[in-house]
């Protein structure tokens, strides 16, 4: 995936940070080698005073849409942000109702998990963004993972691991 950019490489990451920034890297580890691909920054407003912390700034790789990441974190809107790297610009968004703390996408199914600081976990279903919401935890899911079967998803909060079975996907 990296070649079709134009870099030398064997593996393509990305690093977010605290400031809603997330940079994209090819490189190749063997020889010492790291490009930088992008360096993305999403707009929000300024933070709310008496605040505590921002939520958390979130980026994964879309699994069924190539060279597209999807972005989740304070901002202006309570969304997750797809946006492709080729074409540099937002091409969906999905409306969510409160601010992630973690979220993870099926490499099996065009599904995306989404966990909340109100004890909620998301699964939506992309990109018609169709939801279902389910209670479990008694604290903030602070871990969504599917299993590479895309069948399992594993979400984690301070007190409690849980293991979801997916029927029908």
């Amino acid at each position: 995936q990296y070649h079709d950019f134009g870099l030398e490489g064997g593996e393509l990451w990305l690093a977010t940070s605290s400031d809603r920034r997330v940079s994209v890297w090819a490189s190749d580890w063997l020889k010492d080698k790291c490009e930088l691909l992008a360096w993305l920054s999403f707009p929000a407003p300024a933070g709310p005073k008496g605040f505590g912390s921002l939520p958390p700034s979130l980026a994964t790789f879309c699994p069924w849409e190539p060279d597209t990441l999807v972005y989740v974190g304070f901002g202006v809107q309570k969304e997750a942000l797809f946006y492709n790297l080729r074409k540099k610009q937002v091409v969906e968004k999905i409306s969510l109702p409160y601010f992630a703390t973690s979220i993870s996408l099926s490499p099996a199914a065009h599904f995306m998990a989404v966990g909340f600081d109100e004890q909620l976990l998301r699964l939506l279903h992309c990109p018609d963004g169709a939801a279902q919401d389910y209670a479990g935890h008694d604290d903030t899911v602070h871990l969504c993972r599917f299993a590479p079967s895309g069948r399992r998803l594993l979400t984690a909060s301070h007190s409690a691991v849980l293991v979801w079975e997916l029927t029908g996907s």
